[in-house]
């Protein structure tokens, strides 16, 4: 049995636990763990079948300084929601040519691309756990199921695997000395926004 692989950014305490599987939310949305190996043809596979328009979504920690400023409470952190939408399939080609391994690696950064017209969606989550959003969430099945998964009445998602003691860990990775922050600068100057500031 192979062991389930994380992203570099992502540390998690057993992994053994930790199976490829789906479960299937009807007429809403499937819920996967991926492979760190299988998780960018899955991806790529996922939005090259989309119908445009499309858009793209990052969504990254606020810093410690804009808590402050914005007078959050303590204690809870803060994402912000950034959406660069009304994207052709080669703008969203060519953002992932330049930044889809960094963002695969990072452990910080979440990340989402959509369908605007359908409104499918691919969102990659904390510890990559990934969500396939469709109103006919089984039309993803057999994509699944072409990489290994197998589906599960309830899935065991990283997050049910940490304790107190035994927390998982998620980092910013850095290529070339490019890591999520910066590509949120870059793609601001491609009409990127914030969208809204969500709770963590």
């Amino acid at each position: 049995m192979n062991i389930f692989q994380t992203a570099p950014g992502c540390s998690i305490p057993y992994p053994d636990q930790i199976r490829e599987e789906y479960e299937v939310r009807e007429s809403h949305s499937i819920l996967a763990n991926i492979s760190f190996p299988h998780l960018r043809p899955l991806v790529e596979e996922v939005f090259h079948s989309l119908p445009e328009p499309l858009f793209f979504v990052l969504q990254l920690p606020l810093s410690v300084q804009e808590e402050q400023l914005l007078r959050y409470p303590r204690g809870q952190a803060h994402q912000e929601v950034l959406y660069l939408d009304n994207q052709s399939l080669s703008q969203i080609e060519a953002i992932w040519q330049s930044y889809g391994s960094l963002l695969l690696a990072d452990g910080l950064s979440q990340f989402a691309i959509a369908s605007q017209k359908s409104h499918q969606e691919i969102f990659v989550q904390k510890y990559k756990i990934t969500a396939l959003f469709s109103p006919q969430p089984r039309e993803f099945v057999p994509l699944l199921e072409h990489y290994g998964l197998r589906e599960v009445k309830h899935l065991l998602t990283p997050w049910d695997t940490f304790t107190a003691a035994t927390p998982g860990e998620c980092r910013r990775v850095s290529y070339e000395g490019m890591d999520v922050f910066l590509v949120a600068e870059e793609l601001k100057k491609h009409g990127m926004y914030r969208y809204r500031i969500t709770e963590e």
